[in-house]
């Protein structure tokens, strides 16, 4: 009986969150693909809040939006004064959407996003349009999400619309009624090139690993480590270490 729950409650939950962690190394090998030797290793923070709700009780239409603040060291070449960490980019997403079912939902949605380096090469500011597709599956061990986005991507810098494909597997396995173990993986695909930036294939993976604390009925809240592998091309790749910060709120009708 010890055995059957001991599987149950950690090893199946711990299995999860190790494919999603060990998929990442598939992605370490393109800097020497692209003929540049070496990945620039960078720390940081990102504080996300996140808000969504229904635009009246039972309603099948739905509102999400969220805004992100994100910190990193300066990357190279680095400055004079030394090395650092700063304020390098500020996103926002937002979207109304349908949701069909318990397990179906569809978004439309505008982002902005402002970046300096080294998140871009100079201060840019990107407008994006995204569609999305979200799938939801309660298991015994937990809760299994797909997320399916398209992103249509323009900035002040260049010119042309770049065209992005993201997939996210996230799963949530419940320890008790407050705490949870969160896993999610998130790849990037651009379908096009355009002159300010995106070539065509793999852009970037992102992994997280954490903890969950559900603080009441509308307010959750999550804590854990973030890799970001960013494919560069004809430059160092680089690969962040992110301390992720985040705010779930949950209107109430």
């Amino acid at each position: 009986m010890f055995s059957l729950t001991f599987r149950r409650i950690v090893l199946r939950p711990l299995s999860g969150l190790m494919f999603l962690v060990t998929s990442l190394a598939s992605h370490q090998v393109s800097a020497e693909v692209d003929g540049i030797e070496g990945t620039e290793q960078l720390f940081g923070t990102w504080a996300n809040v996140i808000v969504s709700g229904r635009f009246a009780k039972d309603s099948p239409w739905i509102y999400y939006g969220d805004v992100s603040l994100r910190t990193t060291e300066q990357g190279r070449p680095f400055p004079p004064e030394g090395q650092g960490y700063q304020v390098s980019s500020v996103v926002t997403h937002d979207a109304i959407g349908y949701r069909f079912n318990a397990s179906h939902s569809v978004h439309l949605g505008y982002a902005f996003a402002y970046a300096i380096p080294p998140l871009s090469r100079e201060p840019t500011n990107e407008n994006r349009v995204w569609e999305q597709h979200t799938y939801a599956l309660p298991t015994s061990a937990g809760d299994l999400q797909l997320r399916s986005r398209l992103e249509q991507r323009t900035v002040n810098i260049g010119s042309g619309t770049a065209v992005r494909f993201r997939e996210m597997v996230r799963f949530s396995h419940p320890l008790n009624k407050e705490w949870s173990l969160v896993g999610s993986n998130e790849l990037f695909i651009n379908a096009n090139t355009v002159d300010w930036g995106p070539v065509a294939g793999f852009d970037q993976n992102r992994v997280f690993v954490g903890v969950g604390y559900k603080i009441d009925s509308s307010l959750r809240a999550e804590v854990g480590y973030m890799n970001q592998y960013i494919n560069r091309d004809l430059n160092y790749d680089r690969d962040f270490h992110l301390l992720s910060l985040n705010l779930y709120v949950d209107v109430p009708n």
